[in-house]
């Protein structure tokens, strides 16, 4: 084993390093700075810039050009203001001068004050839409016609800056429409709100399965009230809503809220599918469902609201071009109002209200029976009108119950005048089915005596075109001592026609929900198709042209509302000549697929639809 001495003497010797330094190192010398670049004189510089020592070009002499011409422009101004504004503003603004205001200072008071003044102004809540292929009224509407003269529409608007019409004209009521008329003349219906409170805490959902947003469907009855409700009144509204929210069977019932909603959906513009009946996605599917099968169980009970019921099942089926399904339900309700002898008055031992609630729906039947029967040209079912007397509105208002809006930027509530509507209507009513009985009746006919006779009772309510076209057009080459001629007639009646569907164009539109222009439309079309032919030249042409675009687009429009509608329309495009076809999609902006979508499903409709007058 070998010794330590021996070990060590093999393992290598550690490095020594030199002790540190007990002086600090010497630093380098620094570099000497170089010398400043010697500054630029500038020969003019502005004040900010020789405050802040910033370094300046040329363009000093440019912004101080621009900022003299400033204050000089705002002197101008204040100038300017003095005088033009009047004597009690300016010596305001001239006493602020002498109290040693800035002229920024006074400016801007001033410019404010204009801002504030503007915001208080209320601003134009009339409202007119703009003709698809023609902006302005065609000449050959304006002479000689009561329409563009009315206040209603407020015919000043309808003329072109350059274009006004005849002198005698001039002072009429219809060239000085402003502010004070009421809502209801100058603003789109569809742009107002039914309020009722009712409505507003109404527990909806007690009566349907179907859904249980009460706040959906109370947004939905509140459009059907405002839609379609006047066209049909197939109830009361008042004792409906009583009824409901009470949970009162007497003039309410599940049957009636369900196809009530269901056609309430067909009004509501957010449904953007509103318009497909056989979608089961669809709450117009599940509402017509759900009240298909009450109806089923409820249909041989004689009740108000069974009755009621089946007029809007039949509406409802003629919307969607199905009438020959929906005429079952309108003659089950005509045999439960027989059961009910609902036409009769000597009926006894009925309280005040069930009373007043069947004369209404007594009314309320006859008329839309008499409407059916002038629609589709056959003989009514009901033979008389009702022997219940319909009170004056303006004496007993309840009896029709009145339809309140609120129309925007407005802080009163609006009428819809319904009790006047529902009288003057049944009032026309009958005489329509005065026609009816005789122009429908086996081995009878309407003759001219009649015709004039008719027409003379309907110059006592007012004007009602279509009614007078069904009456004189088979009459037009029937010589006749009497003036005017049924020629003259028929070519008055369609232009005043024509008058109104643009009036109604210009005033609301045609995309809100309303049976009530659909077949005044589809009139319009018909009669402009077959009068443009190929010896159709010049301003006539243009005239055709422009109401046949006109009411196609409303066709177009509706379309989104109801089936009906869409198959109207597609009649209509398949009958006109390419070239118009062609303007008519250049002015509404229709891609293909749009174009061409659901042409398959025309077939749906074989039978005319219900009537508008």
């Amino acid at each position: 084993m070998p010794n330590r001495s021996s070990l060590d003497r093999q393992r290598p010797l550690r490095h020594v390093l030199p002790a540190p330094s007990k002086q600090p190192p010497v630093a380098a010398t620094p570099a000497p700075a170089p010398a400043p670049r010697p500054r630029q004189m500038v020969p003019a510089a502005c004040n900010s810039c020789r405050r802040q020592k910033t370094k300046t070009t040329s363009q000093a002499l440019k912004r101080g050009y621009q900022d003299l011409r400033r204050r000089t422009n705002v002197h101008e101004e204040l100038f300017e203001l003095l005088r033009n504004l009047p004597d009690r503003e300016a010596e305001q603004v001239f006493n602020r001068i002498r109290d040693g205001a800035d002229v920024d200072t006074i400016l801007n008071l001033v410019r404010a004050g204009n801002l504030l003044l503007q915001m208080a102004v209320t601003p134009e809540t009339r409202f007119r839409y703009d003709f698809p292929y023609r902006s302005e009224m065609p000449d050959y509407y304006l002479g000689n016609n009561p329409y563009l003269d009315s206040i209603i529409y407020g015919a000043a608007s309808l003329y072109a800056q350059d274009r006004k019409p005849d002198a005698t004209a001039a002072g009429r009521p219809g060239d000085h429409a402003t502010d004070g008329y009421d809502s209801i003349y100058l603003k789109p219906f569809h742009a107002a709100e039914v309020v009722d409170p009712r409505l507003t805490d109404a527990k909806i959902s007690w009566w349907t399965s179907v859904s249980s947003d009460n706040v959906l469907m109370r947004e939905l009855l509140g459009v059907f009230l405002r839609c379609e409700y006047i066209f049909t009144s197939a109830f009361q509204k008042d004792y409906f809503l009583d009824d409901l929210v009470a949970r009162r069977k007497d003039l309410c019932s599940s049957l009636l809220v369900n196809v009530a909603l269901a056609y309430s959906c067909v009004c509501f513009p957010r449904f953007s599918n509103r318009a497909e009946y056989w979608n089961p996605d669809t709450l117009v599917y599940r509402f017509l469902a759900e009240a298909k099968r009450l109806w089923e169980l409820e249909k041989d009970e004689p009740r108000i609201t069974t009755i009621q019921a089946g007029i809007l099942f039949n509406v409802f089926h003629n919307l969607c071009g199905l009438d020959e399904i929906g005429q079952p339900y309108r003659l089950q309700a005509i045999e439960l109002a027989r059961q009910m002898r609902l036409f009769e008055t000597t009926v006894t031992k009925r309280s005040e209200r069930m009373q007043k609630s069947m004369a209404f729906l007594a009314w309320t039947l006859f008329n839309w029976e008499t409407l059916v029967a002038f629609s589709f040209m056959v003989l009514p079912v009901i033979k008389e009108p009702p022997n219940w007397t319909l009170p004056d509105p303006a004496k007993e208002t309840e009896f029709y119950g009145e339809i309140w809006l609120k129309y925007p930027l407005t802080q009163t509530l609006s009428p819809s005048y319904f009790g006047q509507v529902f009288r003057s209507k049944s009032q026309f009513r009958v005489i329509m089915h005065d026609f009816c009985m005789t122009a429908y009746s086996e081995d009878s006919q309407v003759t001219v005596e009649k015709a004039y006779e008719l027409r003379q009772r309907l110059k006592s309510c007012i004007y009602y075109h279509h009614f007078l076209l069904t009456i004189f057009e088979p009459l037009v080459d029937t010589e006749t001592p009497q003036k005017p001629s049924p020629k003259a007639i028929v070519a008055e009646s369609r232009r005043q026609l024509q008058t109104l569907i643009r009036l109604y164009y210009l005033r609301h539109g045609y995309d809100a929900m309303d049976l009530f222009i659909v077949i005044p439309l589809m009139l319009a079309a018909s009669e402009c198709v077959e009068a443009i032919d190929d010896k159709t030249t010049g301003q006539d042409l243009e005239v055709l042209r422009s109401t046949l675009i006109l009411v196609a687009k409303g066709l177009y429009d509706q379309r989104r509302n109801h089936y009906l509608a869409e198959a109207l329309f597609r009649v209509v495009r398949g009958r006109m000549r390419p070239s118009e076809v062609a303007l008519l999609r250049g002015s509404m902006s229709i891609d293909d697929k749009e174009w061409e979508e659901k042409q398959d499903m025309v077939q749906a409709v074989r039978t005319p639809p219900p009537e508008a007058d």
